[in-house]
């Protein structure tokens, strides 16, 4: 509710001035807003009319009991206004009367006679007290006698009382003012939630208490009048009387709308310029009851007596009140039967308001049904009027509530249906179900006088509208059923006015219409600031018709012209979104799909749509799109075997050629970061070169870290330091391509038959890296290695291990890897043989075996490689994670700790020690590789623990089925494709189907991977499994055609 007074105080200066302004401040503090003259009344204005506008928008009137109060015209005044805005009137007592001496105060001049004139007429106390407060319980704050907080309490108490109901009585009081004010017109009326909130205050009845105010005659009108114009002017009581009968005739209206019933009456309900009889008989059409007041003047009434017979012929229910003694002889026939209210024999109010309870229980009773009676038949004469125009016949939910209605009504003795309610009924019934409407109606409640007149034109030119006035029907889902209107109509009319543009509601209608890409056509009714328009209409041109000087017909020609622009189109798309919602609501069961002709006729107009304006909707394109290729035929066997074959081998083809490789790659890359974490491998250990590392060595030497490898010295120490300690195998994973004058170094590079040196293989356009000097030719065989790596493009990526190659003397004169001649050295110490890939005179064309164990060799197509440039012997490489990282798979040290004796030799005994650098900044030795970014010296443990693990611990190496055996593969999976096409026609299923068998094949190939390394074709697999599914279905279309 909106922010008006709490209280006003009305008081009599001369006696309460101070008190009034004391309980004024002391209510400010408790934050009850209060209207005070003092205050309240600006400079220059007409003080009463400030006056009663506060006792207006005030919820309770404060009167201050005093001598000078009760005797005041001013307070008088206030009273009277108070009185008739049926306010909450609270009397505070604040002085009973006044002594002789404070009277010589105020008049120093007079004599003992003015006085006992003065208190002859009672102007000393408060004896000539008003009826209107006299009547009411005062509050005592005589100072003096009463406590003032306690008496305050209790007033703050009375303000919460039902506070509520009396702060709604003032707001619906002010609306109604305003109402009244400017001629009763309808665009000031309640409207949506509000008009809702006043029909529910105003049935609100306080039992076993007094209410604490009641409403006015102007809140009953105001209310009942918003209802009326709501319900496009229908009433629920057509009340026919004689003129002379004028005063009981308004006392029955004001009883009527007190209870809430819209009242239709001569006096009231004839709009201007309307055809008095014409205005009388639509009255009577459009009202649930007539009420008849029985009189002799209205059986003497020409228009009594008509009223009377046209109610009787269109089957109304008529009840008959007595207001005054009349010959039985003279009560027409049909009055005669029925029983009827005797207000004659009143005495009392409260033989009144017996009978009245009576008329209102009478009212009450199957109040449904004579509602539809009455709605069904205004729509019925309508139709006929309009020469049974067929866009007013009745569609959907109205149709459905008709039939149950007629069929309810043939078990009535009265009233029963008209034969034009039959009739209209009936032909609504043989009308072809699931037509579309015209025109939906957007508007706000203000604008309904111009609204109703723009819905009745349309009508009368064919169109079938949606009019909420006329399309909703009492108890039902306004939403649901505003919505469902939006879908069924093929244009959307929006009417614009300053109130529908600031209506929510509307607001609301017109974003679901652009949200279903209906054409949305507006409607300028009364101007508004192109600021104000909401972003959903701000780009849509309006109709202006404020144009032609406010020529409605002029305007309305324009209207309809707009209206039928693309008529074909605009149905259509109405049609099939009806048809699309309808499959979206029903989980898109396959039997709303499109068919034959129909199909056809949806496929067109998509292809055309794509020009037109409104464009179809993402739900319309599936609908049209799932209906193009469902319901499947079932396909031949021979049709699901021919395209499983054919597509299994252009699937074959194409990885053939190498388009798919990348796909492979990426699922194969996959497949290694999801595998499962394992253990450490305990048989390495890294001796890494970090950051600070280099750092502490360019500080302790000047020549510090060069060409990827440490300075002598360092290089020397660290060696010793190591041999010490007795491991297995050392792998210096750094070049030494210069000679050293290091004494020790030269030594160990001679001797130390363990360490394990590299140089780098030659390549066509790249000179390679040559072996270390010091390092005696007899022994390359055993201690020189190449640390080549094989990278995959694009990206660079490592994901293959080189095993031997062809050595590049003088550079580079080995055929094995470092990791191989690690691996070799440290299996050859346990017993375990060696078999290279070479044959006596030198081909590389066995296989490479350590033990029992045979590494699978890469050949150009091989897995998911299609033509790969592989030199020497290649495998793929089966990355080991320790807790989710490949760089944390083996123990790591640095090369700091020792150099200062910080490892413990047991840490180094019989272990495989790799040194190289992990260092970022200077060497930068990094490589991408499917589970991550590596050094090189942590690619090459991986390499050396690959071959060890699969040696000692039976740990998988990566495998790939030979081609005829991924071709079998593929062909397979194409196969199931067709196989389920072939036997599943129903579309969820098939796609269901599809879904669980890409499942299947994904997990036999992941698990496959994760169990014993093995590399299917996962990706050829499934594309030969879907592409087979959807050619199978193409093919089978295609022949059926």
């Amino acid at each position: 509710m909106h922010d008006f007074q709490d209280a006003f105080i009305s008081y009599g200066r001369a006696d309460s001035q101070d008190f009034a302004i004391q309980l004024h401040q002391r209510l400010l503090k408790q934050g009850v807003n209060v209207w005070l003259d003092q205050t309240d009344i600006p400079l220059a204005v007409d003080y009463q009319n400030q006056i009663d506008d506060g006792i207006e928008k005030t919820d309770n009137f404060l009167f201050i009991i005093s001598p000078h109060s009760v005797n005041s015209p001013y307070c008088l005044k206030e009273i009277e206004v108070a009185s008739r805005c049926h306010k909450r009137i609270i009397p505070l007592l604040h002085i009973e009367q006044i002594s002789y001496a404070t009277w010589q105060k105020r008049y120093p001049d007079a004599d003992a006679a003015a006085w006992e004139r003065f208190q002859a007429s009672g102007y000393h106390s408060t004896a000539n007290m008003p009826a209107a407060i006299a009547k009411i319980n005062w509050l005592y704050f005589r100072e003096g006698i009463e406590d003032f907080e306690t008496a305050f309490a209790k007033l703050m108490a009375l303000f919460e009382h039902h506070r509520d109901y009396v702060k709604k009585h003032t707001y619906f009081l002010t609306q109604a003012l305003v109402w009244e004010r400017h001629q009763k017109q309808s665009r000031y009326l309640l409207t949506g939630e509000e008009r809702h909130l006043a029909e529910d205050w105003l049935k609100v009845r306080f039992h076993n208490e007094q209410s604490p105010c009641s409403p006015t005659d102007l809140h009953c009108e105001y209310i009942t009048e918003s209802i009326k114009n709501a319900d496009n002017l229908m009433t629920q009581v057509f009340l026919s009387h004689a003129e002379k009968d004028d005063v009981i005739a308004e006392q029955v209206r004001r009883s009527l709308m007190r209870e809430g019933f819209t009242v239709w009456t001569s006096k009231t309900d004839i709009q201007t310029g309307a055809t008095f009889q014409a205005a009388i008989d639509q009255g009577i059409e459009e009202a649930d009851n007539v009420v008849y007041l029985l009189s002799p003047h209205s059986l003497q009434s020409a228009y009594c007596q008509h009223e009377l017979d046209y109610a009787l012929s269109l089957n109304k229910r008529i009840i008959p009140i007595l207001i005054e003694d009349t010959d039985p002889d003279q009560i027409p026939p049909a009055l005669s039967g029925l029983q009827y209210i005797d207000l004659t024999d009143n005495v009392a109010a409260t033989d009144y308001s017996q009978d009245e309870s009576q008329l209102i229980k009478i009212l009450h009773q199957d109040a449904m049904y004579y509602e539809q009676h009455k709605l069904l038949l205004a729509k019925a004469l309508k139709w006929e009027r309009q020469n049974r125009n067929p866009s007013l016949l009745l569609r959907g939910y109205n149709l459905r509530q008709a039939e149950s209605w007629l069929t309810l009504a043939h078990s009535q003795t009265q009233h029963v249906p008209t034969s034009l309610q039959q009739r209209f009924i009936e032909e609504s019934l043989q009308q072809p179900a699931g037509r579309s409407l015209d025109v939906f109606i957007a508007y706000s409640r203000v604008d309904s006088d111009f609204v109703r007149r723009l819905n009745n034109a349309l009508q009368i030119q064919g169109k079938t509208t949606w009019f909420d006035q006329e399309s909703i029907a009492s108890g039902s889902d306004f939403q649901q059923e505003i919505f469902r209107g939006i879908e069924t109509s093929n244009n959307f009319l929006f009417i614009i006015s300053p109130n529908s543009i600031a209506s929510p509601y509307c607001v609301e209608e017109v974003e679901y219409a652009l949200k279903l890409n209906k054409r949305v056509v507006t409607v300028l009714y009364r101007p508004v600031q192109s600021t104000a328009l909401p972003p959903c209409l701000a780009g849509i041109q309006w109709l202006d018709f404020n144009r032609h000087n406010k020529d409605f017909f002029t305007n309305f020609g324009e209207l309809v012209r707009t209206l039928d622009t693309d008529p074909d189109h605009i149905r259509l798309h109405t049609r099939l979104l009806i048809q699309s919602l309808e499959w979206e609501q029903d989980a898109y069961d396959p039997s709303f799909l499109l068919r034959g002709k129909e199909l056809t006729d949806a496929m067109q107009w998509l292809q055309l749509a794509e020009t037109k304006q409104p464009q179809p909707t993402a739900l319309q394109r599936q609908y049209i799109t799932t209906s193009r290729y469902a319901p499947l035929r079932k396909p031949t066997r021979r049709t699901a075997v021919l395209a499983s074959l054919g597509v299994g081998f252009l699937v074959l083809a194409a990885r053939f050629m190498s388009w798919l490789q990348p796909l492979e790659l990426t699922a194969y890359d996959q497949f290694m970061r999801w595998k499962p974490s394992e253990a450490r491998d305990d048989r390495l250990l890294l001796v890494a070169i970090d950051d600070e590392d280099i750092k502490l060595q360019n500080k302790a030497y000047p020549i510090g870290v060069r060409g990827g490898t440490l300075p002598d010295p360092s290089l020397a120490r660290l060696l010793a330091k190591l041999q010490q300690a007795k491991p297995r195998v050392i792998g210096l994973d750094m070049y030494r391509d210069f000679a050293t004058d290091q004494p020790g170094l030269v030594q160990h590079f001679q001797q130390d038959a363990n360490l394990v040196l590299l140089c780098k293989l030659n390549t066509a356009w790249k000179e390679g890296v040559r072996s270390p000097d010091e390092l005696p030719r007899a022994q390359f065989g055993k201690r020189l290695a190449f640390s080549d790596l094989s990278f995959d493009e694009p990206g660079t990526v490592v994901r293959r291990q080189l095993l031997v190659d062809t050595p590049t003397p003088p550079i580079c004169a080995t055929d094995s890897s470092l990791s191989l001649t690690i691996a070799r050295q440290y299996l050859e110490s346990q017993g375990k043989p060696y078999q290279a890939p070479f044959t006596p005179d030198g081909d590389m064309i066995q296989a490479l075996q350590l033990g029992n164990t045979r590494l699978q060799r890469l050949y150009p197509y091989s897995g998911g490689y299609a033509n790969l440039p592989v030199g020497g012997y290649q495998t793929l490489l089966n990355f080991r994670t320790y807790k989710g990282k490949a760089r944390k798979f083996l123990e790591q040290v640095r090369l700091r700790d020792v150099l200062a004796d910080k490892v413990p030799p047991a840490k180094i005994r019989d272990r495989i020690v790799l040194v190289g650098f992990t260092a970022r900044a200077g060497v930068n030795d990094y490589s991408i590789t499917p589970v991550g970014e590596l050094p090189g010296v942590i690619i090459q443990a991986q390499m050396v623990s690959q071959l060890t693990s699969a040696m000692l611990d039976g740990r998988s190496l990566i495998w790939w089925l030979p081609f005829w055996g991924d071709a079998l593969c593929i062909v397979g999976w194409a196969a199931v494709g067709g196989a389920i096409v072939w036997v599943i026609q129903r579309p969820r299923r098939l796609i269901a189907a599809g879904a669980v068998s890409l499942g299947i094949l994904y997990l036999i190939c992941y698990g496959v991977f994760i169990s014993n390394g093995g590399w299917l074709p996962l990706v050829p697999s499934a594309i030969a499994l879907v592409a087979a599914g959807g050619l199978t279905v193409r093919a089978t279309q295609w022949l059926k055609k």
